[in-house]
């Protein structure tokens, strides 16, 4: 006869903090209803959950309180993922999930906006690069082969890598004709979004590219769908498909309408995640998102994301349980995360810094840990990213 494993100690937090809803619990609260583990115990249990972004510490001293941030733990979501999708029961369309919320959360968003510290300008310097960093790093995770090498000789020296697809050149270049029109197109609009997704999905009238997933022919591109059904691999996801009335560029205007008004981060993450999972295009759309996120980021004079530090992974998994389960648990760490790199990748580090030893990596890990915590960093290196004063200018402009 089969056993049940029994809950860790973090489930069985967890479990606890979902029932308590949004009044949460104090640590002497979960520390009674676990009594089987030390109050210091139960302290670390709580420090590693708010750290890891699973739950969120309210208050100080004598009123802290702790919430779970999503209705599921990470190991429920992950032993839903592993589910074969064709086991799973299909999940039709939520135009709720359209509304404003679930978004990231607004403390965590508030301390990315902290961190320009040591951020260049956004000038036509930053642009050479971040072309190259933005479409190796959105390419990578559509599955295209190019490296960072293969992408620089490409963009700057117009040299193909002979023993990789055409299709994966192609790729690359039309991120960079898309970003280029982002830089100067920055507000969020229907007709910004078409265009960019019509950029990125154009095969250039080339024959050997008609059939591939990754493009379209002129009359489908710069268009929302409408007679186009969509199913998504290895999903059980059904995106809306109501042909003939003007939903999907009615749902699309609604997406634009939602995101003006939020500050610049929280509406980066809207973007990235909405506007897939209304599927507003025949293709193109998660391409199309991640180019769109950064809208918001560049016209609120933060830097942008590139996504070259994306875990593709945790990236695909986590607009999977945002799909299905309505969860952005995974997919607000995979953006936390790699935001956290974009940062880092776009600010000039002082050469004492570097000479003292600047480790990007462990520089990233105290940062992600101060944006899910909001505990400033012992270490020095790390602090100099984070600009104090900046979320109450961008709090000013919103």
């Amino acid at each position: 006869m089969a056993t049940t494993k029994p809950l860790t100690d973090f489930e069985r937090m967890l479990v606890l903090l979902r029932e308590a809803g949004p009044a949460g619990l104090t640590p002497n609260g979960l520390a009674l209803s676990m009594n089987d583990l030390s109050r210091s115990t139960v302290n670390r249990r709580l420090s590693d959950l708010v750290r890891d972004g699973v739950v969120k510490r309210l208050g100080a001293g004598r009123s802290t309180r702790y919430l779970s941030t999503s209705p599921f733990t990470l190991a429920d979501i992950e032993r839903y993922l592993e589910r074969d999708p064709l086991e799973r029961a299909p999940v039709p369309f939520d135009e709720a999930l359209l509304s404003g919320l679930p978004n990231i959360d607004a403390d965590k968003a508030r301390r990315l906006e902290q961190l320009t510290g040591l951020a260049v300008a956004t000038d036509q310097k930053f642009l050479s690069n971040f072309l190259i960093d933005m479409s190796w790093g959105s390419s990578l995770l559509e599955g295209g082969t190019y490296s960072d090498l293969d992408t620089q000789a490409l963009l700057q020296y117009g040299q193909r890598n002979p023993a990789k697809p055409v299709e994966d050149a192609v790729l690359v270049l039309n991120h960079k004709s898309a970003i280029e029109y982002l830089w100067t197109h920055r507000d969020i609009t229907v007709g910004n979004l078409c265009e960019m997704q019509s950029r990125l999905t154009d095969h250039h009238d080339l024959p050997q590219l008609r059939e591939i997933e990754h493009f379209l022919p002129p009359a489908r591109r710069g268009v929302t769908r409408e007679y186009e059904d969509v199913n998504l691999h290895r999903s059980a996801y059904l995106p809306p498909f109501r042909p003939g009335t003007g939903y999907i560029t009615q749902a699309l205007e609604l997406i634009v309408r939602t995101a003006l008004p939020l500050r610049p981060v929280e509406s980066a993450f809207y973007l990235m995640t909405r506007i897939p999972y209304l599927q507003a295009f025949a293709n193109g759309n998660k391409r199309t998102a991640r180019l769109a996120a950064n809208m918001p980021l560049l016209s609120g004079s933060l830097l942008p994301i590139s996504f070259v530090d994306f875990d593709r992974s945790l990236y695909l998994r986590g607009m999977a349980a945002f799909y299905e389960l309505g969860s952005i648990l995974l997919i607000e760490q995979a953006f936390i995360r790699g935001y956290l790199k974009s940062i880092i990748r776009g600010s000039r580090i002082p050469v004492a810094m570097r000479v003292s030893g600047f480790d990007a990596s462990a520089v990233a890990a105290r940062l992600l840990e101060f944006v899910n915590t909001g505990s400033i960093p012992s270490d020095v290196l790390a602090r100099a990213f984070i600009d104090p004063g900046r979320a109450a200018t961008n709090r000013l402009k919103h």
